[in-house]
């Protein structure tokens, strides 16, 4: 049967089955011909992500009733079939740990089975990014209440069975690893573990949470030929950061912090003095906050901090962080940028706002090249920001939801950044105005963006 769909090109039915859950590509196939031969090509399985009911069937038993158990038959004839030509791989977090451990155990068999028979043949071989997170939060009447509400690690057989996976990944060279949260003798079995694989090997590493407790790793310095680095902040240490400093090939070193790592401390400044020694610039350090941390962004003195990320919904600029910053940076910072919309609630003063900690920022580091604000701010503020942009030549993105029709400085201050303040006061009358002068200074008509195109920003 020939529907309208078929008159889309071969290359857009890929892409469309390359996004869709492994489960449902199958059913899509049955519309027309040339959706089937997207089924079957093997560009639209190059990315396979596992998650929660995905190949499971219902099945009843005694002890927890009907339940969704991992379709073994299914499963046998998806990795026969499609495992070569897979390039990516993702394990989405689950709540049903048995299906995830059959999913391993089935995957790492077949691989052995193969090169059992003979070594030369590897099928696994052409995967070359897995993407493992891990997030199981037990709540208390699960337990019988000897548990508190918390979220629990992983170890045991279903580490030893990531391991087994992970062992037979000879074509890796991108691996991130999120929330393990080991214990101290599992962490260093497997960062081992991995090193002995994939030290020369892998180009882009991330281990975020990795251990239940602050741990540094020195091992992770290791990794010859990284290009990319993300870490949490409580596996760093003076000699971590002296090991990576050395990697010839490292581009970026991303420090990034959550929920989980809130309460680790800051390296001391002649540790990243001696970073900024040994790495003679080779090195891009990134701060990224993330997720809904119990404290604000974590600064490292002395670092050469290229750039400043907070994502998600939690991460707010106040006048204390913003001081830190330029005291700290303001010859290294290059990019602030806030993604996502704000969710949590502010003073409605000037002085409880975002206004007074980003115009410092803005005033006191020459560098910038992008500058991106979610926070509520007033015109005036707008204007200030788009004026520091036509002389650095940085690019701006605001929200427009975000913006209170008002200016809120004083003469004096505004005179102090050398603006007049006849002028401010005049563009912020009315929208068009305050609108159309921000696009003017940054000659850029894509500068105030509405919800929607703020929360695709992606710089």
């Amino acid at each position: 049967m020939e529907g309208p769909s078929s008159t889309l090109p071969m290359d857009v039915l890929v892409d469309i089955f390359d996004r869709l859950p492994a489960k449902n590509k199958g059913r899509c196939s049955q519309v027309c011909r040339q959706w089937s031969n997207g089924f079957h090509s093997k560009y639209s399985w190059r990315t396979f992500t596992f998650k929660d009911g995905v190949f499971v069937r219902c099945k009843f038993t005694s002890h927890s009733g009907w339940q969704y158990h991992i379709d073994h038959w299914r499963l046998k004839n998806l990795i026969t079939n499609t495992l070569h030509h897979w390039r990516t791989l993702n394990v989405e977090p689950v709540t049903n740990l048995f299906n995830l451990h059959e999913f391993f155990r089935v995957l790492a068999n077949y691989a052995d089975h193969y090169e059992k028979c003979d070594p030369a043949i590897k099928p696994t071989k052409n995967i070359k990014t897995f993407n493992f997170k891990w997030r199981l939060h037990v709540q208390e009447d699960e337990t019988g209440g000897f548990i508190e509400n918390k979220d629990v690690g992983t170890g045991g057989q279903m580490l030893q069975s990531l391991q087994r996976v992970l062992n037979h990944l000879d074509g890796l060279h991108s691996l991130t690893l999120t929330d393990l949260q080991l214990t101290s003798e599992d962490a260093d079995e497997c960062v081992l573990t991995l090193l002995e694989k994939f030290q020369e090997k892998l180009t882009y590493l991330s281990l975020l949470n990795f251990t239940l407790q602050p741990q540094p790793f020195i091992q992770i310095g290791c990794f010859l030929k990284l290009r990319k680095l993300l870490v949490s902040p409580q596996m760093l240490c003076a000699d971590t950061l002296s090991v990576i400093a050395c990697l010839e090939h490292l581009e970026s070193l991303s420090i990034v912090q959550d929920e989980k790592s809130s309460q680790s401390p800051d390296i001391s400044r002649n540790a990243w003095n001696m970073f900024v020694d040994q790495n003679m610039g080779r090195t891009q350090v990134w701060l990224i906050l993330r997720g809904k941390p119990q404290e604000s962004l974590i600064i490292q003195p002395g670092a050469p901090v290229y750039g400043i990320k907070m994502e998600a919904s939690a991460g707010q600029l106040t006048m204390e962080i913003a001081e830190q910053i330029t005291n700290y940076y303001s010859g290294t910072l290059r990019h602030f940028i806030q993604l996502g919309l704000e969710r949590m609630k502010r003073g409605k003063a000037m002085e409880d706002r975002v206004d007074p900690a980003i115009v410092e920022i803005v005033s006191r580091c020459p560098l910038l090249e992008r500058i991106a604000c979610r926070e509520r701010m007033s015109y005036g503020t707008a204007i200030i920001l788009s004026v520091y942009a036509a002389r650095a030549g940085y690019q701006l993105w605001i929200r427009k939801n975000a913006l209170l029709k008002r200016v809120c400085w004083c003469r004096r201050d505004i005179e102090a950044l050398q603006i007049h303040w006849e002028w401010i006061r005049d563009n912020c009358k009315s929208e068009t105005l305050a609108f159309g002068t921000i696009q003017q200074l940054t000659n850029r008509n894509h500068v105030i963006l509405d919800d929607k195109a703020y929360r695709a920003l992606k710089v």
